[in-house]
């Protein structure tokens, strides 16, 4: 058993340990090497605006961009409105001066979403699983080589604090906490179109919960109504973005037709396309080229998620096995050209029931102190890779 004291506990030591060394690492990568174009590197006590403007980098100038001017500039139409959103209020409480107020208030806001992102994960272990185990994969979540992205301004925070509330609440299952769900899912939706994925458990909760042999009998229809309705919030979310841009753009899809078209050069395939695509071009790409060493690790932890999930799914519940599955697949559904499973890491780092699973096997220590060297040691990479404007997912 856990009490919620040790729950903000557990999650306030995991997220301050993994923030000082988020902040130290950035402070070695700025004093060490040059960041935002500078020819040489930056003395924080010479020049302070450079040095805090270091996580403004690649995703992070779209969402500045639309939470200050709107959607004037049609590939921002490829971003989902609700996070910048969130910045665009965050960045008037600091002033509204553009762009450090927003971009400010999106690291923030990150950061926040992403403790309260801990708290109700830990929460959610410790339930369905036991506190050690939930105390471990709250470390593996927090310093992942990726983790990252869960410090700068970008989406993944608040979308893994939509998941794991909504996975919460379809636990408890109340009433009430149907509804409840099916607007978080409706948010997640609004946020990254892949939070569509969420109808997934939501239904598999559902037939557990009201259809199953020994439940069928003993819920009323009322009940059954009540429960399944909340379901049509979650696409609604992204059918809430159409309508809007449809309204404002005249094409309800232009935000598919712009991430087509556009850098990002995305379009609808089958999922394993992407591994095709990835591994011929490594074996085309020049020795030691950068291409190479980037599609090599796009292709590595995609493929240690996916072998993840291959090996462990029976060890966590259906639904939550069905929602990674789900997210997978998704992601990989839109591969890109150049590197074709970019971002890939990333995408995959946010599907929490794989951190439920290496936690599974941490419980041996030769693991866990080696998939935290691996970790760390990336980790810090790709800090100073993102800080020093180097594209790491």
């Amino acid at each position: 058993m856990y009490s919620l004291k040790s729950a903000w506990k557990e999650a306030a030591w995991v997220f301050g340990l993994s923030r000082l060394l988020i902040l130290l690492i950035t402070y070695i990568g700025i004093v060490l090497f040059s960041i935002n174009g500078q020819r040489s590197p930056v003395n924080c006590t010479a020049s302070l605006r450079p040095c805090l403007l270091a996580w403004y980098h690649w995703d992070a100038f779209a969402y500045v961009n639309i939470a200050a001017h709107g959607y004037i500039y049609l590939p921002d139409t490829a971003f989902f409105p609700f996070w910048p959103l969130m910045e665009h209020f965050g960045g008037l409480l600091l002033g509204g001066f553009f762009p450090d107020s927003y971009y400010v208030a999106g690291v923030l806001l990150a950061n926040i979403c992403f403790y309260f992102a801990l708290v109700l994960l830990y929460c959610l272990l410790a339930e369905d699983f036991e506190p050690t185990l939930a105390r471990r994969a709250l470390f593996y979540f927090a310093l992942a080589p990726y983790a990252l992205f869960f410090f700068a301004g970008y989406t993944e925070s608040l979308f893994v604090l939509l998941s794991v509330g909504f996975f919460l609440l379809l636990r408890r299952g109340r009433p009430l906490d149907w509804w409840l769900a099916g607007l978080l899912g409706f948010v997640a939706a609004l946020t990254r179109s892949s939070g569509i994925i969420l109808v997934i458990p939501y239904l598999v909760m559902y037939i557990q919960r009201y259809w199953a042999r020994t439940e069928r009998t003993q819920r009323s229809w009322v009940q059954k109504l009540n429960a399944f309705v909340p379901v049509a919030l979650i696409p609604a979310g992204v059918a809430a973005y159409m309508i809007y841009l449809y309204y404002t753009k005249g094409n309800p899809f232009i935000f598919i037709s712009q991430e087509s078209t556009y850098a990002w050069h995305r379009s609808f395939t089958f999922p394993w396309v992407g591994f095709v695509s990835a591994i011929n071009s490594i074996l085309i790409a020049p020795v030691f080229s950068r291409s190479l060493l980037q599609n090599l690790l796009d292709l590595g932890f995609t493929l240690i998620a996916v072998g993840a999930l291959a090996m462990g799914w029976r060890r966590i519940p259906l639904h939550y096995a069905l929602f990674a599955l789900g997210l997978m697949l998704f992601t990989l559904s839109f591969p890109q050209i150049t590197f074709p499973l970019g971002s890939q890491a990333r995408y995959m780092m946010s599907i929490f029931p794989l951190a439920i699973l290496f936690a599974f096997w941490g419980k041996r220590s030769h693991f866990d102190q080696l998939i935290m060297l691996f970790s760390l040691s990336l980790l810090a990479v790709n800090i100073i890779l993102f800080i020093t404007h180097y594209l790491v997912a």
